[in-house]
């Protein structure tokens, strides 16, 4: 297993779209030529397959990554709230199968530890 990106989560990513990592997007997923958006698969914890569109938006000539469809629903589901870090993973022998985890902040003895959602 492998981490491809991983995130803490701001008021717009809990609220309309995760503004995914540019590095991670040109690092995995390959957009066809003429094409903005992909739709793809990631598996979470409880093996429930979740489909999300990376959508590519050009601001100003960057590529500015976004995940639309399938977010919210996630987002709400999950209970994700501001300050909640996501993580995208890859498993495989190809690095073809996507993964996601979830984890909340929490304060132990004045300690902060990720507890997995």
């Amino acid at each position: 297993m492998k981490e491809l990106c991983s995130k803490i989560l701001t008021a717009t990513d809990v609220g309309v779209r995760f503004s995914f990592p540019t590095a991670a997007m040109r690092e995995h997923f390959k957009l066809l030529e003429g094409s903005r958006s992909l739709d793809f698969q990631v598996r979470d914890k409880y093996s429930k397959v979740w489909t999300f569109r990376l959508y590519n938006s050009k601001n100003g000539g960057h590529p500015k990554p976004v995940l639309t469809k399938g977010w919210r629903d996630f987002v709400k589901r999950m209970g994700l709230k501001v300050g909640d870090k996501v993580i995208f993973v890859v498993h495989g022998n190809q690095n073809d199968q996507l993964g996601i985890q979830v984890k909340r902040s929490i304060k132990l003895l004045s300690n902060e530890h990720w507890a997995d959602l």
